[in-house]
């Protein structure tokens, strides 16, 4: 296969462009009210200027700038994701508005925590001046946020209309933020190497009352978790009978993007009843096989596991063999299903009745969903959400099997949510995407683009390059798809595909086959066709 996929390079331009770009960031309106992302955004570039991006990482950033202690486990709290994510949002936020005339831009790519100052050939000066002098004007305007531990400064004097006078101020001015951005970054360590401030903790919601108003509970697990997505999951509560294992029951799992949700489950339970508003719901049972499978101690495979799952007393698995369902042992099993209601009492109550061994589940979600409808699913191949123009969220990569990710840096066209296309996953690959069992079918979107191939990018060529197939549950439903066939490159292809019917199992699996160099995909997007 000739398609390399290889990172893009970064631009390189001087330190002190640099400096002189953080320095604005850090000054404007877009900030003002943003402590803790200052202080984010002034640490992972003074690490950047000294030439230390590869110390910058989770246990790092979640240490030295977000007040955890020392035994942080980036496993157990995703803090590091969110925030960096954060700032990455309000980057894009502050870059769409007074920072669109910028020559210089930072980013932070998806998957990575080290910034990149990107020029912009596109920028043009602003109101009429050079850009340097743009710069030095939303310095001298907006003072830096009061609120961050930095020593007091005198404010910059207003730049002269004299042309004599506008290259001091126009320093001064950059001196000032420059150093009040180094001070800022010198506050982040106290003697001992510890932020000053008090740690920031995110508070587990009460059931029923979670951010989201979901409830998440990771069963045979003993305490909160974060996940890829910023959603808060519950320690294990409202079971009956079951154990956990001594140990956890290894570090992978495939088609999954958060193994610990995997890494422990509940034994031998017999039931959980879980207090619930009045309402209709979306459930998510997530299940693997950890014991039973071929290369496992106990070998086995197919029937070795068996048992029913009901809700409120009636059946809704009958004979669930995860090994089975999955497609084998050591795979993340999700099964989804719709109009879900709490009994008259307010208690959801899950039955589990073993026919052959144990029985055994890993985690539970209750969602509140529309009635006959399960709640859309949209997943971008990147390491965290993103939300786009109709402000609506697009989770992180999962479900995935095979294929890399990748990151050409290059700004996609012809859409209005370009963050969808910061990175693609190519190769030979496939995704098993829970959905409810049938009844129903699904609306399926996939974006597309062509960031590697084409005369003005890496790969160079043209039409012919890339050419694949995609077949959902077996059945082909994209033939030789040549994305530079239908667009240019680096402009965004929406497939929509009607009418897609899930397996008995609740599944839309699609194979990404390629058959000139390597498949892709940036996004994926499910809707239930139910009314």
């Amino acid at each position: 296969m000739g398609d390399a996929n290889q990172t893009g390079t970064r631009p390189a331009p001087s330190t002190g462009a640099e400096r002189l770009e953080l320095a604005a960031v850090l000054a404007s309106p877009t900030f003002a009210r943003a402590q803790r992302l200052i202080k984010l955004l002034a640490y992972v570039c003074e690490k950047h200027f000294a030439g230390e991006d590869a110390q910058l990482c989770e246990y790092s950033i979640a240490t030295e700038v977000l007040g955890r202690p020392a035994d942080f486990d980036p496993a157990e709290d995703a803090i590091a994701r969110v925030e960096i994510h954060r700032l990455r949002k309000k980057l894009r936020e502050y870059y769409a508005a007074e920072g669109s005339q910028q020559p210089l831009k930072i980013i932070i790519p998806p998957g990575l925590y080290t910034p990149v100052f990107q020029q912009d050939g596109n920028s043009a000066p602003a109101n009429g001046k050079p850009p340097q002098e743009s710069v030095a004007a939303t310095l001298s305007g907006t003072p830096v946020d009061p609120t961050v531990e930095a020593p007091e400064l005198p404010g910059a004097a207003p730049i002269r209309s004299s042309p004599r006078k506008s290259g001091i101020w126009l320093a001064a001015a950059a001196m000032l933020v420059i150093v009040a951005t180094v001070a800022t970054v010198a506050v982040l360590r106290n003697p001992s190497g510890h932020p000053p401030e008090a740690p920031f903790h995110l508070v587990p919601p009460s059931v029923g009352a979670a951010p989201d108003n979901a409830i998440r509970i990771i069963a045979g697990y003993d305490r909160k978790y974060i996940d890829h997505h910023g959603h808060t999951w519950l320690p294990d509560n409202y079971f009956e009978n079951g154990g956990r294992p001594a140990a956890p029951f290894r570090t992978f799992f495939a088609r999954t993007s958060d193994p610990l949700l995997y890494q422990n489950g509940r034994v031998g339970l017999t039931a959980y009843h879980i207090p619930l508003k009045p309402g209709n719901y979306e459930l998510k049972l997530h299940f693997v096989e950890p014991i039973y499978g071929p290369g496992l101690e106990t070998s086995g495979g197919e029937n070795s596991r068996v048992f029913d799952v009901l809700v409120n007393g009636k059946t809704l698995i009958d004979s669930l063999d995860i090994v089975s369902d999955a497609g084998g042992p050591l795979i993340a099993d999700v099964r989804v299903f719709k109009d879900i209601h709490p009994g008259p009492d307010g208690i959801l109550r899950l039955g589990f009745h073993a026919k052959r061994e144990q029985t055994i589940v890993s985690a539970i979600e209750i969602e509140p969903a529309e009635p006959h409808k399960i709640n859309p699913i949209r997943i971008v191949t990147q390491p965290n959400s993103v939300t786009d123009s109709h402000g609506q969220v697009w989770e992180a990569d999962n479900y995935y099997a095979g294929g890399q990710i990748s990151n050409h840096w290059k700004a996609v066209t012809g859409t209005p949510d370009a963050d969808l296309f910061a990175n693609e996953r190519y190769g030979h690959f496939s995704y098993a995407i829970p959905v409810a069992p049938p009844p129903g079918a699904y609306s399926v979107a996939m974006y597309f683009a062509e960031t590697y191939w084409g005369k003005e990018n890496e790969g160079g060529g043209g039409i012919g390059q890339r050419v694949f197939d995609i077949y959902c549950n077996g059945a082909a439903i994209v033939r030789n798809l040549d994305i530079l066939k239908e667009v240019s490159p680096n402009h965004a292809l929406v497939k929509r595909f009607r009418g897609l019917r899930p397996t008995a199992q609740g599944k839309l699996n699609f194979e990404f086959v390629p058959v000139v160099n390597y498949a892709s995909v940036f996004a994926i997007e499910v809707l239930d066709e139910g009314r």
